[in-house]
């Protein structure tokens, strides 16, 4: 699951950071202002976000406001801020937060929370297998199977293969694959991630054939794709 958290303090980052990456599941990418912290949702794909109130160029509010209203997101929303009036979290709530955690946060209660956003989500009891066509994606095992057949693949490209199969008809920038799959920013040369779509795009054989393709999004990323059958 892919959380982004918009938090300036730096070290009340890296401990939610650290509480929540001790989870494999949990995949954290985090912005310290609201300007960058909208720009990562426009180009990335996240499940959950966890947003601070006080900031330094735009209060959370406003941010919140502005990701629900102005740019459409409607994933799962867990405020955490110091103000613990009921007026504020009734703003809060009000303005499109799912939930509300007053500081000190405590790591039990943030990840009993984010695990209730997985369970709306449905991702509490998600399937550990992906289908595409005939292609089968054992998450757990780690394999990957076509036509019954299993096809060997690196470490990186089954973690590629599953974000694309994870996120069929959205765009993932490469930005966004560097830091789920390499856990890198994009300082690393972005050919990296060119080089290994083309292999899995190769590897499993995903090609107008078989009803799918993975377009090049110019300047972007990939985007995982149904073709339709309409002439």
């Amino acid at each position: 699951m892919n959380i982004v958290l918009l938090e300036d303090d730096p070290q009340q980052a890296e401990l939610v950071t650290q509480w929540l990456s001790a989870d494999p599941l949990f995949n954290v990418t985090h912005y310290e202002n609201v300007k960058s912290f909208l720009e990562g949702c426009r180009a990335n794909v996240f499940d959950v976000a966890i947003m601070d109130w006080e900031l330094p160029d735009q209060t959370g509010l406003e941010a919140l406001k502005h990701l629900r209203t102005r740019d459409k997101h409607d994933f799962p929303v867990i405020f955490t801020t110091q103000r613990d009036s009921e007026e504020d979290i009734v703003e809060a709530l009000n303005s499109g937060a799912d939930d509300y955690l007053v500081k000190p946060l405590r790591k039990a209660e943030l990840l009993a929370r984010v695990n209730v956003a997985r369970r709306r989500l449905g991702l509490a009891s998600a399937s550990t297998t992906l289908t595409l066509g005939d292609i089968l994606v054992d998450t757990q095992a780690r394999t990957i199977t076509k036509q019954g057949e299993q096809v060997k693949v690196t470490q990186k490209d089954f973690d590629v293969t599953v974000h694309l199969l994870s996120n069929v008809g959205k765009v993932l920038s490469r930005e966004y694959l560097l830091k789920a799959v390499w856990g890198v920013s994009a300082d690393l040369n972005t050919r990296t991630v060119d080089m290994h779509v083309s292999r899995v795009r190769r590897s499993l054989g995903i090609n107008p054939d078989m009803g799918y393709c993975i377009t090049t999004i110019y300047q972007h990323g990939y985007r995982l794709e149904k073709i339709s059958n309409e002439t």
